[in-house]
């Protein structure tokens, strides 16, 4: 016979969450855990990562990417599942950034891309989909973000970098070249990429370049793509000395949607306009309980020059100099390294008076000297001084960007050897920032926390003895994993769930 003791109900009135926490309870209350119960029966097989699957397709959804996807698909006709290739390779830029040869060997380390093993060419034909589409992908991106963050579009962030490759061998026609590399690599081929950001660090888009071009020569084309290609209506483009050139300047005054803040050459101005911006009488103190950080003010070729002074910046440009001089003075006791030496660097205070004679460039250290703590900023915006301080040192947003890119999810070197895959490796990088960044700005973590706590985010895959069934147990949740899955908002494995339930998750 059967008697009752206490009812809870019926089981179909409880969620499987719920069930869980009773069983959880009722253990716990006969003094028990499952542990002990089951562990001569449990086999952990594998252990994988839920976190990185788990986050890129919710923000795959939350980016709208899923219906530029759809677009693409349906205009080309694409038969294999690149959707699940893109993602595997966007997890490996985040977590550990390698070639997709090793993307494809690691694939067994994640749950969540798909029910069957991802094909290496699959990985390659992805890069080609995405280099024939980065145009409608950067317009795409830019239009969701503004949405999401909804923030009007009144500054712009550029600047230049070089890619650098695993190569040495040039390709005539190839975007491959050599170049003044910034990373220093200048025996290796390259790319010069162009990177527009804006306040908030959210890319809104790049350009790729031969290796050879010169840096100045690539805002014209950038910012005539913003100009045509977004719905802008008034912009100013921050950007620093190295694009200061006439034509870049001339283009932006021409241009009624856009106005300027750039770092200007203070040593190339005329002399007048360098004696009046240098001089004490003309300087003011921006902060009036300082005199510390001063600024003076002219008008001169259609722009308002703002020349600021730093006593902090002066004691830097001194030891500097000092440094270099230190090197010059030990370079002229070895004649025979100085002809190897460009006028740049420790070579910028040297003078050549015959073949075998150099001496220490008195004259050109005096006039360094006048310069110490004294910068440039021109702008033909109508903005307040501070406002346009303000946003020149936000130019390090995009420097922030680069840093990203090239340490985080290490852009390069790169193994590509044709311009459609160098473009396709650029645009999956272009897409792993915005989505890194988007959780930066919603998460308020850093950039190494959020890899950290993704990384953290773990299921053991494991066999009861017995039956030979297999389930999933999670790991415990970290501070940091219930603050990023409580700002997206997501849902995440139970702490014992089934295959079945995890493929229902992961849809």
């Amino acid at each position: 016979c059967q008697r009752t003791v206490y009812s809870l109900g019926k089981v179909e009135d409880y969620a499987p969450s719920q069930l869980e926490r009773i069983a959880k309870k009722l253990l716990e209350l006969a003094g028990c855990r499952l542990e002990d119960i089951v562990k001569d029966d449990l086999k952990e097989i594998r252990r994988v990562n839920y976190g990185y699957a788990l986050v890129i397709k919710h923000l795959w959804k939350k980016l709208r990417l899923d219906e530029w996807m759809r677009k693409i698909n349906y205009k080309r006709r694409i038969r294999f599942d690149w959707l699940s290739s893109l993602e595997l390779m966007i997890s490996e830029r985040l977590n550990d950034p390698c070639s997709k040869r090793s993307s494809f060997f690691h694939q067994t380390e994640y749950i969540g891309f798909g029910d069957s093993q991802i094909d290496l060419h699959h990985l390659y034909r992805t890069l080609d989909i995405l280099s024939e589409e980065q145009s409608s992908l950067k317009k795409h991106l830019f239009t969701t973000q503004q949405s999401l963050f909804s923030s009007q579009l009144d500054v712009v962030f550029y600047d230049v970098t070089t890619l650098y490759f695993a190569s040495e061998k040039e390709v005539e026609s190839s975007i491959r070249q050599k170049g003044y590399s910034k990373d220093g690599k200048f025996h290796k081929t390259q790319v010069v990429l162009v990177l527009l950001v804006d306040k908030l660090r959210n890319p809104i888009s790049y350009h790729i370049y031969k290796g050879n071009t010169y840096e100045g020569k690539t805002m014209i084309e950038a910012l005539e793509s913003l100009r045509k290609d977004y719905n802008i209506d008034k912009v100013i483009v921050v950007a620093d000395s190295g694009m200061m050139n006439k034509d870049n300047l001339e283009f932006i005054e021409k241009q009624s949607s856009m106005d300027y803040i750039i770092g200007d050459r203070l040593r190339n101005l005329p002399e007048d306009v360098i004696d009046y911006l240098l001089s004490e009488e003309n300087h003011k103190p921006l902060f009036s309980d300082s005199d510390d950080f001063t600024y003076s003010c002219l008008t001169y070729r259609n722009r308002r020059i703002i020349c600021t002074y730093s006593e902090k910046r002066a004691i830097k440009d001194r030891n500097e100099r000092e440094k270099l001089i230190a090197k010059a003075k030990k370079l002229l006791d070895n004649p025979s390294k100085l002809r190897h030496k460009n006028k740049t660097g420790t070579g910028r205070f040297i003078k050549q008076l015959s073949d075998e004679k150099f001496v220490l460039d008195i004259e050109k250290i005096i006039l360094d000297e006048r310069f110490d703590g004294y910068k440039a900023i021109s702008t033909t915006s109508d903005l307040s001084i501070e406002e346009v301080l303000d946003r020149y040192g936000d130019l390090f947003e995009v420097e922030h960007t680069f840093r990203t890119l090239k340490s985080q999810l290490r852009i390069r070197p790169m193994f590509h050897w044709t311009d459609k895959r160098i473009e396709g490796h650029i645009a999956m990088c272009f897409i792993a920032y915005t989505m890194l960044n988007y959780l930066r700005l919603s998460t308020g973590m850093q950039i190494k926390e959020i890899v950290n706590t993704l990384d953290e985010m773990q299921l053991s895959e494991i066999q009861e003895g017995k039956v030979k069934e297999t389930f999933f147990l999670r790991s415990s949740l970290s501070e940091n994993q219930k603050k990023l899955i409580n700002k997206l908002n997501i849902e995440i494995p139970r702490d014992v769930t089934s295959q079945h339930a995890l493929n229902l998750l992961f849809k």
